[in-house]
């Protein structure tokens, strides 16, 4: 439900900052981000690009990792074979999972079920990494055909992005044997990193809000102008982990919007919308105060738009991998917003936020605000 308490008291709470002091923090921030790059760069061979090798899980406090291979045939028996004679992959096979019927088990390591049994079986069998080995793919057999024919290099290919794709862009590679293996985990942060971050984060939401202030007062005064209403409202979102918030944002929507529908999505013709609310929209200047959102530490200037509880819970049950998003704090821009817009579906929206979870880094960050601008700019010209 909306909550519109005015939310001035928030906002001249961090106004009297200077931009003295913001500008030190987010120049301390720049440059803890790029000694924080640097030192990625020197471990690179533990946390690496595609083409090097990353590191092997770590193992299990009991011993080695234990590993369940999806796929049973061919391939699957080839990696464990492989897995078995390789001194320094030092992992435990607990068995195969395959959806074909009737497969023998294979020098003692036993089919456990089927795929559908997955999540079961990991916590039944305490697995530390999946390693999927189905049969070569469409892509494989693709490719295999263009290069036979000497076509590789002048035919251009594309496929549209799965989720799967999503997860394994810029993955890390390892070797088993003579095997490689992508790894489809979430790369985690450093502590540099999200120091540098929050730093980065203070320092520009202190100056954001310093010189957005005038900004920020002639749009609520239009929006008070033009409108019934209070200017400001507050709503609450979900955060990192599953934690609730409260967000800060100027109205854009004529007041009780949803007295009558309940919670629901706004769309591109949303009647709801208010004339002036329509351009705070596009010029991205009603998400202004969440800048105070930023400074108390439950939002990012950049990571997945917070949506509300009620539609998490729903996409949740309806969109598999929905709580991936929820691994990193919610932001004022993102990836999703700078490629798509207010009406780009759950789905679409989802795989822009897990190639930002998967590959978060001061580049990315950095590319995502420089877009941001840029979207902006366009769309104030338009």
């Amino acid at each position: 439900m909306m909550d519109t308490t005015p939310i001035w008291v928030s906002l001249m709470g961090v106004l009297p900052h200077t931009v003295t002091i913001g500008t030190a923090v987010i120049v301390g921030g720049v440059i803890v981000l790029a000694l924080a790059a640097m030192a990625r760069l020197r471990t690179a061979p533990r946390e690496a690009g595609p083409g090097l090798l990353a590191a092997a899980p770590e193992a299990a406090e009991d011993g080695a990792p234990r590993v369940l291979i999806v796929g049973a045939g061919a391939r699957g028996r080839e990696l464990a074979e492989a897995m078995l004679r390789d001194p320094e992959s030092r992992c435990h096979i607990v068995g195969f999972v395959d959806d074909q019927p009737g497969l023998p088990a294979w020098d003692g390591i036993p089919i456990l079920g089927a795929t559908r049994d997955i999540g079961a079986l990991v916590e039944r069998h305490a697995v530390d990494e999946i390693i999927v080995a189905h049969a070569p793919s469409w892509q494989d057999l693709l490719l295999h055909e263009l290069v036979a024919a000497g076509r590789d290099d002048r035919v251009r290919i594309s496929s549209a992005l799965t989720m799967r794709e999503a997860m394994a862009a810029d993955a890390r590679l390892r070797m088993i044997a003579d095997i490689p293996l992508v790894s489809l985990s979430a790369r985690r942060p450093s502590r540099a990193f999200r120091f540098a971050k929050r730093g980065f984060d203070v320092g520009f939401s202190l100056i954001a809000l310093v010189l957005g202030a005038p900004l920020i007062a002639v749009s609520a005064l239009a929006v008070k102008a033009t409108s019934r209403g209070p200017a400001f409202f507050r709503q609450r979102r979900v955060g990192v982990r599953g934690e609730e918030f409260t967000i800060y944002k100027l109205r854009t929507m004529v007041v009780d919007a949803e007295r009558d529908t309940g919670p629901k999505l706004a769309d591109p013709y949303d009647a709801r919308v208010t004339a002036v609310g329509r351009l705070l929209r596009v010029t991205r200047l009603d998400e202004l105060p969440q800048f105070v959102n930023v400074l108390k530490g439950e939002m990012s200037v950049v990571g997945p738009r917070p949506e509300r509880p009620e539609f998490v819970s729903r996409f949740v049950d309806a969109v598999p991998g929905y709580t991936k998003r929820l691994a990193v704090k919610p932001g004022i821009t993102g990836l999703a917003q700078v490629r798509g817009g207010y009406d780009t579906d759950v789905h679409t929206k989802l795989k822009y936020d897990w190639l930002y979870v998967y590959r978060q880094s001061v580049w990315l960050d950095l590319k995502i605000l420089l877009h941001t601008v840029r979207v902006v700019v366009l769309c104030a010209g338009q």
